[in-house]
């Protein structure tokens, strides 16, 4: 290798360097605020807001690629591809993570201001409950009539598997039928039409959250 493709491939390497770099600064602002992250808003949905950030993480996949292979000229091409799809891959998740996480927390600070805002434990009615296995499993139950989606604790998940309803005739391990057999005993702010469950979000419920709801015992 002589010094002229020497000296690109080390400029090569740094541009992807510093590129990454970035993508890790985003990963870790995503990370540093689900520390704060701890509700789960049942409405409004703020859907448009998703829907902007997914477009936004978008274009930084896209730019992202693009950046992959402009700054890989001195690498062979059978390199330069999978680099620039990684690169990609990266910038959007990265990017969606950290952007969707920040406008949660702004979404909160605008619908619930603390002169505004009150708090009350109720009991949400749950549709289902189901578990992911893997490197990041989680134990959720999903709401009714107001969907969401609530991370619950693998001790409450359990208890679902042993105290199924007498419809649900499944045994399947990974879904569990509740059809408002079981509730969520939650703390629930209002502000306006705007509510939200605290302890959530990115965090788990408080163990024991998951009852059989009162009117479930006389069936």
């Amino acid at each position: 290798m002589d010094q002229a493709s020497a000296g690109e491939q080390s400029r090569v390497g740094k541009s992807i360097l510093g590129w990454f770099i970035a993508i890790g600064s985003l990963v870790l602002l995503y990370v540093v605020l689900s520390w704060f992250d701890n509700t789960t808003e049942l409405s409004p949905d703020h859907d448009h807001v998703l829907q902007a950030c997914f477009a936004i993480a978008g274009l930084s996949g896209l730019a992202s690629g693009i950046v992959g292979i402009r700054k890989s000229k001195g690498i062979t091409v059978w390199r330069r591809a999978p680099l620039a799809l990684g690169l990609s891959l990266l910038g959007f998740l990265s990017v969606f993570l950290a952007s969707s996480r920040t406008a949660s927390i702004v979404e909160g600070l605008i619908d619930f201001p603390p002169g505004k805002t009150r708090s009350y434990t109720t009991l949400l009615l749950i549709s289902r409950a189901y578990q992911t296995h893997g490197k990041g499993r989680s134990w959720n139950v999903q709401t009714t009539p107001i969907w969401s989606n609530l991370d619950i604790t693998e001790d409450d998940y359990e208890f679902m598997l042993t105290h199924r309803r007498a419809g649900d005739n499944t045994r399947d391990p990974d879904e569990i039928s509740s059809n408002g057999y079981f509730c969520a005993h939650v703390t629930i702010q209002q502000s306006g039409n705007a509510l939200r469950v605290l302890h959530a979000g990115s965090h788990k419920l408080p163990k024991g959250s998951v009852v059989i709801c009162p009117s479930s015992t006389g069936r």
